[in-house]
């Protein structure tokens, strides 16, 4: 069960991410490399060893979310995984209303086009803050804004997955 603690963690995380921003690459071309291998694999420290000298960590969407989760202890598994096997692997939801820090917002249908993670819930106007690794860099956006974003490249559609019994 995703624990308070847990929950609070994640947020410093992604607060740490967005602090280093410019030091957040994206794959070429949306195509995963070595680079990305070798950062899944490091530590919350070594990450923030290397971001707070200087160095870069690359990651796509559904690579990031991942990342920051198992950092705040909420990801069990051993690889990141993609948008689509996200999925497949959490309990899928459609009201913002009931988001929590840590949950994964996925963007156009079948596999997903985009994944992004709640920052800070909304739970009376269910428009959440989300943190999102779509691009080089990181940004803090809103659900509805990401969301008409999206809907404006050909990916319409949001639904959200729970992470709390991870």
């Amino acid at each position: 069960m995703a624990t308070t603690a847990q929950r609070a963690h994640l947020v410093a995380v992604l607060d740490f991410f967005h602090r280093h921003a410019s030091h957040l690459l994206y794959p070429p071309h949306d195509v995963r490399t070595w680079r990305d291998n070798e950062c899944w694999h490091w530590s919350e420290q070594t990450t923030e060893h290397v971001l707070e000298n200087g160095g870069y960590w690359q990651g796509d969407c559904s690579e990031f979310c991942p990342t920051a989760l198992r950092f705040a202890g909420l990801w069990p598994y051993r690889q990141p995984g993609a948008t689509s096997s996200h999925l497949t692997m959490l309990p899928v939801y459609l009201d913002a209303k009931e988001a929590f820090a840590g949950s994964l917002v996925v963007f156009g249908g079948g596999g997903g086009h985009h994944e992004a993670i709640v920052h800070t819930p909304d739970h009376r106007y269910g428009n959440p803050l989300l943190a999102s690794h779509g691009r080089p860099g990181f940004d803090l956006v809103r659900l509805k804004d990401l969301a008409a974003s999206q809907a404006a490249e050909g990916f319409p559609g949001v639904r959200l997955l729970s992470i709390a019994h991870l």
